[in-house]
């Protein structure tokens, strides 16, 4: 009888069995970061990536931690896609500094204001015009709300290792990392608190309810397009608000 392998003390599996079993895994994070990223990423290459961290994965993972194989695997696959994204820098340096700049004109209108600022109130603000701020909206396309090295790390070994990797075992032996864990999602509950309600319901359609950008312009009655730049606004909005840099 033929079974799926288990990583235990006594056998490792093969990098054959790892893949027979783990590839799946590894297709749905591609699938995942793909809806994020432009279209000079190629799938094969992110598959590639994160077979890569599924192998250092199981490499890396001590049995004697009771995190489940599955779990720890998981999180190093992810990582190593964005890892690769991350270094194939596929933001231009000057779209970098746009993004930087609208990030900046958030922080500085929502303190002079006291709530957050409209589009056209921004675009004053940067001395360009309505369009040349949806533009920008636009080619910032790709940014993601939260990226992998956002979230709180806890040095293991001298091995920087994602808080969630850590707080796949028994929360009650990591205190700091689930006070760390916690205060971060905390901070992002807030920040998402703090957005307009349009923003608001975007990024309830969109990252909850999982709804394409085609399926939300459907909904709020707009192009997509349009939804495209208010989710760019939103994901820059909510950084500025985390604190999280460009």
């Amino acid at each position: 009888m033929n079974r799926s392998p288990k990583y235990d003390a006594v056998a490792a599996p093969t990098p054959d069995e790892l893949l027979a079993e783990y590839l799946p895994l590894v297709r749905y994070h591609a699938d995942q970061l793909m809806r994020r990223t432009p279209d000079s990423i190629e799938f094969d290459d992110l598959i590639n990536a994160g077979v890569l961290g599924l192998l250092d994965g199981a490499r890396r993972f001590d049995h004697s931690r009771e995190v489940q194989f599955k779990t720890f695997v998981s999180y190093r696959v992810r990582g190593a896609m964005i890892d690769y994204l991350r270094a194939f820098d596929w933001m231009p340096r000057g779209l970098r500094d746009n993004a930087k700049e609208m990030q900046s004109a958030f922080q500085e209108l929502e303190q002079v204001y006291g709530r957050p600022a409209d589009e056209i109130e921004i675009a004053k603000h940067l001395k360009i015009t309505l369009n040349e701020y949806r533009t920008r909206l636009h080619q910032v396309r790709s940014m993601s709300v939260i990226h992998f090295d956002d979230l709180p790390t806890n040095n293991d070994n001298d091995d920087q290792i994602s808080i969630l990797e850590t707080l796949a075992s028994d929360a009650s032996e990591t205190p700091e990392a689930q006070h760390s864990l916690m205060e971060f999602v905390e901070q992002l509950a807030d920040g998402i608190s703090k957005l307009p309600a349009r923003e608001h319901v975007l990024i309830t359609l969109y990252y909850y309810e999982e709804l394409t950008m085609k399926e939300i312009a459907l909904i709020l009655g707009l192009t997509e397009s349009r939804v495209s730049q208010i989710h760019s606004q939103m994901v820059l909005r909510l950084r500025a608000l985390m604190g999280l840099t460009v």
